[in-house]
């Protein structure tokens, strides 16, 4: 027989029994991480458990705590080699590799969270030690916070750190295509099967990621569609396998602040960018840095300063040209010549196109909303600032 007719449990034979067992039982519906952990601890191994069969496991179910949809479906005696067979079949169908817990070759940052996933499937390289960023947000969002994600990719693949996100539309996205401009590597969390694209039009992405550009990775089986109760479980590995999370752009009520969440649980670095307070993907950022939870960062500088990490030169020059105002007009000059040190950095904020909240402004300079409101008063009657309705200032 052809390798390429090898049928499910031919192939299962060829690899460890605890990956076959491993792959069989998570794939039981309801059974994560943790029942996973139980039934190991409960039958001395996820082997023994899978040779002991289907009843065996189901006579625990208290001890394991099953949940009801496991329980139906272990009575109906299901096969549990074959299906550890299919799930592995799948996988290695999907370009994907299972790495366990007790592997090497398992991040060893992920290992230290709580609950951590007992296996995952890997399309690509996952390197075992790297330095990592998770840069997350919504799905949904304003082109601002698309382009300020793909800066914060770019500038950490420059600086030979790996950029981890969700995969997602928006935010996610963009970090993700930002990562590989800059030439580096990203990992793509899924709350999917790893044989799952989603979204669909990231397919494309997902296969540069896997095929050299980094990895794609996820904890369900094989063919797990992308159901809302998966999100949370996905975040908390975005944020096991990183160093530091940037939230970008996220709504109060986001999968990005369940990230940043899991983050401060275990006292992980965490940064926000600050945005206008009337754009609704703005709020939990925003909320972030004004309880303290976070700190702010307009630049992958700020996040690479504060984790003692290099900074590239191309990064710094990159933060130089952001910050350079239009001199046509000797108004860089004039700066120096009319206003203090906070008033000339508020001017630096502003835009001659796009208005800007007080609260915004203040946010970003660091400093009370009242003491910007007033600067902001003397920058517009110097004939240096306009004000909208709404406290909304513009550059002059």
């Amino acid at each position: 027989m052809s390798e390429t007719s090898q049928s499910p449990a031919d192939d299962a034979r060829r690899v460890s029994p605890d990956v076959v067992a491993a792959c069989a039982l998570s794939a039981v519906p309801a059974v994560g991480a943790s029942t996973l952990s139980r039934i190991a601890q409960s039958f001395g191994s996820l082997a023994h458990a899978l040779e002991e069969g289907a009843a065996a496991i189901l006579e625990r179910r208290e001890v394991l705590r099953l949940r009801p949809e496991a329980r139906d479906y272990l009575v109906q005696g299901p096969d549990l080699h074959a299906l550890g067979a299919w799930t592995l079949q799948a996988a290695r169908g999907a370009g994907a590799r299972v790495v366990l817990l007790s592997d090497r070759a398992y991040p060893p940052r992920l290992r230290q969270i709580p609950n951590p996933p007992f296996l995952l499937y890997v399309r690509g390289s996952l390197s075992r030690e790297a330095r990592r960023v998770a840069v997350v947000g919504s799905r949904v969002t304003d082109d601002a916070g698309l382009e300020i994600a793909r800066t914060f990719g770019d500038g950490f693949a420059r600086a030979g750190v790996e950029v981890v996100s969700g995969g997602a539309r928006g935010i996610d996205t963009a970090a993700h295509e930002g990562a590989l401009w800059g030439e580096g590597r990203s990992i793509a969390v899924l709350g999917c099967g790893i044989d799952v694209a989603y979204p669909p039009e990231n397919a494309a992405l997902l296969a540069r990621l896997a095929g050299g550009g980094g990895a794609v990775l996820s904890e369900f089986p094989p063919g797990t569609q992308p159901m809302p109760k998966n999100f949370p479980r996905r975040n908390r590995i975005v944020a096991g396998l990183a160093d530091a999370v940037v939230v970008v752009r996220a709504a109060l009520r986001s999968g990005a602040l369940i990230t940043a969440s899991h983050a401060a649980g275990r006292d992980l670095p965490l940064f926000a960018v600050p945005g206008d307070p009337g754009n609704r993907t703005a709020e939990g950022p925003n909320a972030l840095l004004r309880t303290g939870a976070a700190k702010m960062a307009t630049g992958p500088a700020d996040v690479l300063r504060d984790l003692s990490w290099p900074v590239p030169e191309a990064i710094l020059a990159d933060d130089a040209t952001h910050s350079t105002l239009p001199a046509s007009d000797g108004a860089e000059d004039r700066t120096d010549e009319v206003l203090d040190a906070t008033g000339a950095r508020l001017w630096r904020l502003l835009d001659d196109s796009t208005p800007a909240h007080v609260d915004d402004l203040a946010l970003r300079a660091q400093i009370p909303a009242g003491e910007a409101l007033g600067k902001l008063a003397e920058l517009e009657l110097k004939g240096m600032a306009l004000q909208r309705p709404g406290k909304y200032f513009l550059r002059r």
